[in-house]
C-alpha cells in the first residue's frame, strides 16, 4: 500500500468516526470454537492485563506495513515460537496501559517511544490459554526505525505490507495444537513460511477493517 500517511490517517479517521468494528472483525480470523471476548469476560474476573503496539511504519519500498515479531521458546510461555505484536504484561508502575505498550515496544524490539504516534486504542480481547485481556494500540511512525531486538524474547522482526493483509486470497484455514493441546481449525495468514493466526490474527483484522476503503 503506497499512499501517502495523510490519506492512510483520513481513512482510519474516517472508519473511527463509525466506531471500532472490534468482534465483527474479530470474528473473521477467529478460530471456530473461539466465543466473542465480551462472554468469556462474563465468566472471567481474575485475568491479567497485555498491552501491545499495532505500528504502522514504512519499509524500504516505501509500503505501508504492521510490524510483528516472532517470540522466543521458552517452556512456561504458552505463545512462545508464535507471531505476535511487540507487547507484555501490565505492571503496577506503569502510569497507563499505553505506557505498558510502549515500554513493552522499546523492551523487546528496541523503538524509542518519542517516534510513536497513537491513532487509536483498539478493541479489547480475551486469550483464554494465558487468562489475558489484551489491550492493542494502533500506531504510526512517520521515522525509518533502527530495531533493537531483545534476544532472550525475540527471534525475529517482520514489517509485512497492510497491502499482504488486505488481499482476502492470503487468508487460509488450516490446523493448529493450541497451547492446552487441543486441536484447533482456525483461519490465518502465512508470510514467508510463518503461519499468523489466533489473537494476533484477530487484531490484525480488525486494523484492516479500519482501513479498508468503503
Amino acid at each position: 500500500m503506497k499512499t501517502s500517511s495523510e490519506f492512510l490517517l483520513s481513512q482510519i479517521q474516517k472508519s473511527l468516526a463509525k466506531g471500532l468494528p472490534g468482534e465483527l472483525a474479530h470474528s473473521q480470523l477467529a478460530p471456530h470454537h473461539r466465543k466473542p471476548a465480551s462472554d468469556y469476560l462474563t465468566e472471567i474476573t481474575d485475568y491479567k492485563i497485555g498491552c501491545v503496539v499495532s505500528l504502522v511504519v514504512r519499509n524500504e519500498n516505501d509500503e505501508w506495513c504492521l510490524v510483528l515479531m516472532e517470540r522466543m521458546s521458552h517452556d512456561k510461555d504458552v505463545h512462545a515460537n508464535q507471531i505476535s505484536f511487540p507487547g507484555g504484561k501490565h505492571e503496577e508502575g506503569d502510569a497507563s496501559f499505553f505506557e505498558t505498550a510502549l515500554r513493552e515496544l522499546y523492551e523487546e524490539v528496541g523503538v524509542n517511544p518519542e517516534l510513536v504516534e497513537l491513532i487509536s486504542p483498539l478493541s479489547e480481547l480475551y486469550i483464554p490459554p494465558s487468562n489475558f485481556l489484551v489491550k492493542p494500540f494502533l500506531c504510526i511512525t512517520q521515522h525509518q526505525l533502527n530495531y533493537n531486538l531483545n534476544e532472550s524474547e525475540v527471534r525475529s522482526l517482520m514489517e509485512i505490507p497492510l497491502s499482504f493483509f488486505l488481499d482476502e486470497s492470503n487468508i487460509n484455514r488450516g490446523g493448529f495444537k493450541s497451547a492446552r493441546g487441543y486441536d484447533v481449525n482456525a483461519p490465518y495468514f502465512e508470510y514467508n513460511n510463518h503461519k499468523i493466526w489466533g489473537a494476533t490474527a484477530m487484531m490484525i483484522a480488525e486494523v484492516i477493517a479500519l482501513i479498508k476503503e468503503d
